[in-house]
């Protein structure tokens, strides 16, 4: 299987997975299998971008969009361990902030869902 092809499957996982887990949060479940799969995803798609990195470097160098993509990933890493966290110790959010981290998640998977399949700038 193409390696792109292999990306965007593993960042829809990491998506769907992320999102339950920032709704199991919301509702105060805090599941620990949703918090592995995620974080279980999310390697997959550190591993395999690194790979695509490695295996065109004139991407890296092509533009502002692969830094934009860089960055929301990061910001979905930081955002998916903190609620592995909270899941695994736990802990219980307020409703408002529940909901934002629900939204900001989504919000964030659409943005870097379009920008592995388009290159928009």
């Amino acid at each position: 299987m193409n390696l792109l092809y292999l990306h965007m499957l593993f960042v829809f996982g990491w998506a769907v997975f992320m999102v339950s887990l920032a709704k199991s949060v919301a509702c105060k479940e805090n599941s620990k299998i949703l918090a592995v799969l995620s974080l279980i995803f999310m390697l997959l798609v550190l591993y395999i971008g690194t790979k695509l990195m490695l295996a065109f470097p004139q991407v890296a160098k092509s533009g502002l969009w692969i830094h934009t993509k860089l960055s929301i990933d990061i910001l979905a890493m930081l955002l998916n361990i903190y609620l592995a966290f909270i899941a695994f110790k736990n802990k219980t959010l307020s409703n408002t902030l529940s909901h934002v981290i629900y939204w900001t998640s989504v919000i964030m998977f659409a943005a870097m869902y379009y920008l592995t399949l388009f290159r928009p700038f």
